[in-house]
């Protein structure tokens, strides 16, 4: 790894004057971070997105003292002929805790692997304040032999600059704009990038300069008030601060998607329910549960199996002796709220499927038949004690089979908010 300064006198004056100037005035810093080799084409581009983008944000936010670091990783996207966006993100993530960024954005030449598109242009990671972007399918060359070596710069350097404001707007909360020429326009293709305007519609404005305020307020670890907290408190304080931003990640993660996108875990877990819905035994011993047991086994099911896909997927390694900072806590406790949120949608269909499948197949005749040593004929408490018995073992037995899902997709899927 090498770190660079600015590649052009332009860029380095253009950095300098990003700087603060008064000290009331809120800093941001978003640092670039290069990953891999560009040509010298992708290079003019990238240095002309770079600037576009910082224009279009002193421009669009003028309340905010804006910083753009750079430093190139020579180590990464070099791999094949896709990159990883979780690798990307990762070594992001590294270089903004390191340096004290508060957003990374990492540029890659490499395709980004996309899980659930036929490609990817961005993948944004609100919880982990990084996105990853990639050139290889914005270089308008490849379709118009005939432009000119400038105008393809001009052009490239315009989509990059559109794409990166699009994954910042997704990394402070913002949704889709229908508008063709806003920032927050999904695109659909490449060239769709060269209709923005680079601005931001007015209701973004407002909602993202309310984010960055509470970016740029000093963060706990920075205030004497703060050190001598234990953990503990230092967590539970974190979040009351920050209780709506990790609302708002928690929501881009989109957690109620998990069971829909981690099929080893749907798998494992619908396949326990069928064979329990199926099984005289099963009946007569969840029918006898009481409804506060089988809540009670609910919740610890849900809490114990998200904490056991947290652990075994890594997704909340933490270096010995990193130091505590808020924004580690703001991410983490929106991870394990999105994890938890995700289990609880899973435990939600299993629940609901069990209830259909006897409403279609299971007549009170047979119900009674299995559970004769209820004294009593089974009832709708009896039923819904049976469902909640079920999902609780399924979702036990869904976390066992998620835990054999692909690290790096498990990951991809719990830290991407989108493939843009």
């Amino acid at each position: 790894m090498s770190k660079s300064p600015p590649e052009t006198p332009a860029d380095a004056a253009a950095v300098d004057a990003a700087a603060p100037a008064a000290l009331h005035v809120p800093d941001v810093v978003v640092g670039w971070v290069q990953a891999g080799p560009l040509d010298d084409t992708q290079r003019d581009a990238f240095n002309r997105a770079r600037a576009l983008v910082r224009e279009a944000l002193q421009r669009e936010l003028p309340g905010f003292a804006w910083s753009f670091p750079f430093l190139r990783r020579r180590d990464l996207g070099t791999g094949g002929a896709e990159a990883e966006p979780v690798d990307l993100l990762d070594a992001g993530v590294t270089e903004r805790r390191v340096a004290g960024w508060d957003f990374a954005l990492v540029v890659t030449a490499t395709d980004l692997r996309a899980r659930f598109r036929p490609f990817a242009l961005a993948t944004p990671a609100q919880a982990l304040d990084t996105a990853a972007l990639s050139m290889a399918r914005i270089d308008p060359g490849v379709r118009d032999s005939g432009m000119t070596d400038a105008e393809r710069t001009e052009r490239m350097g315009h989509r990059l600059a559109a794409l990166a404001l699009h994954a910042f707007g997704h990394l402070n909360g913002l949704d889709h704009e229908l508008r063709e020429d806003a920032v927050m326009h999904a695109p659909r293709s490449p060239s769709d990038l060269d209709l923005s305007s680079l601005s931001f519609t007015e209701p973004n404005r407002s909602e993202i300069e309310a984010e960055l305020h509470d970016v740029a307020d000093p963060r706990m670890e920075e205030e004497t008030a703060f050190e001598r907290l234990s953990d503990a408190a230092f967590v539970v304080k974190a979040v009351l601060l920050n209780w709506a931003d990790i609302a708002d990640t928690v929501v881009q993660i989109r957690p109620w998607r998990f069971p829909f996108q981690l099929s080893k875990l749907t798998t494992a877990a619908f396949s326990t329910l069928v064979v329990l819905v199926m099984t005289a035994e099963a009946w007569d011993l969840g029918t006898r549960q009481p409804l506060a047991l089988v809540g009670a086994l609910s919740a610890v099911a849900i809490v114990g199996t998200s904490a056991y896909l947290v652990r075994k997927q890594g997704l909340l390694a933490r270096r010995h002796g990193q130091a505590r900072t808020e924004q580690q806590v703001v991410q983490a406790v929106s991870i394990l709220l999105a994890l938890g949120l995700g289990m609880s949608t899973t435990w939600g269909l299993l629940f609901g499927t069990t209830l259909v499948l006897r409403t279609l197949f299971f007549d009170a005749p047979i119900l009674d038949g299995w559970a004769a040593s209820l004294g009593h004929p089974v009832g709708h408490d009896d039923v819904l004690a049976f469902a909640g018995f079920v999902a609780a073992l399924g979702l036990g037995v869904g976390a066992l089979g998620g835990s054999f899902e692909d690290q790096t997709y498990f990951r991809h899927v719990a830290y991407v908010d989108e493939e843009t």
